[in-house]
């Protein structure tokens, strides 16, 4: 009968990596990025009327950290998530597993 779940086992593993795979793309970085340079646009026209000072570098570089903070949680957030849904599915279908086929050692 483990051949009965191996299929569901496979499948959970092919999503994770394809979730995982998504949320290291390209794509993902290139968005990250031009969020961030779309941010910093604003953030300098609001700012485009002052001086340049100390004070102004300051606000943008620590910006700058708190984007790129938020883009990097996000990404392990959803790796993360990806990760407890594979677990989830594996456990799930051992359960079911047992269910169907009571006698079976695992």
């Amino acid at each position: 009968m483990q051949n009965l779940t191996q299929p569901f086992v496979k499948l959970s593993a092919a999503n994770a990596d394809l979730i995982t795979r998504f949320a290291q793309s390209q794509d993902v970085a290139d968005l990250v990025n031009t969020s961030a340079q779309k941010y910093l646009e604003l953030a300098q026209k609001a700012f485009g009327g002052m001086p340049a000072s100390e004070a102004q570098a300051d606000l943008i570089r620590s910006l700058t950290d708190n984007y790129s903070t938020f883009a990097r949680e996000h990404a392990e957030s959803l790796m993360g998530m990806a990760a407890e849904a594979q677990a989830q599915l594996t456990q799930q279908v051992a359960e079911a597993s047992k269910i169907v086929n009571p006698t079976a050692s695992g």
